[in-house]
């Protein structure tokens, strides 16, 4: 599945669960709405990530989001990343940076296997999908 498809179906999801129109995108670097983080109309955060053929999302209306998803053993990376997410920033953001992470939650996820992934926030729902999958890949 292309990442384009799994894009679609994160979309989806993020409109099925959070009740918005559509997700759009704003880069905090450029303004871009070609890339950078998703938003959603109706005041729930939302984050996604992709690995391989695996899509994650994760939304939350009690505040910021962080959600990753990394082929391996890259856990503490999937951490990093999370945080930096819910913190407003990619990673691309802040690798030449002193890091100033925010002080939110942090969960390990249960991943299929070849999988690590962290969640960020507070009262956060999240979601797997794409052919890497498992059926039952939900949380609340």
């Amino acid at each position: 599945m292309t990442r384009d498809l799994l894009r679609r179906e994160a979309e989806a999801i993020l409109c099925r669960e959070t009740g918005a129109e559509a997700v759009a995108r704003l880069c905090p670097r450029c303004g871009s709405s070609v890339h950078g983080r998703p938003l959603v109309d109706g005041g729930a955060h939302v984050s996604l990530s992709y690995a391989r053929d695996l899509v994650a999302v994760a939304w939350s209306w009690a505040g910021p989001v962080g959600i990753d998803v990394e082929l391996g053993d890259r856990l503490e990376w999937t951490r990093l990343e999370a945080l930096l997410k819910a913190g407003g920033e990619g990673i691309a953001d802040r690798l030449a940076d002193p890091v100033d992470l925010p002080d939110v939650p942090t969960a390990v996820l249960p991943m299929p296997d070849g999988y690590v992934g962290t969640l960020v926030g507070q009262d956060v729902s999240w979601r797997l999908a794409g052919p890497g999958a498992p059926a039952a890949a939900t949380s609340t």
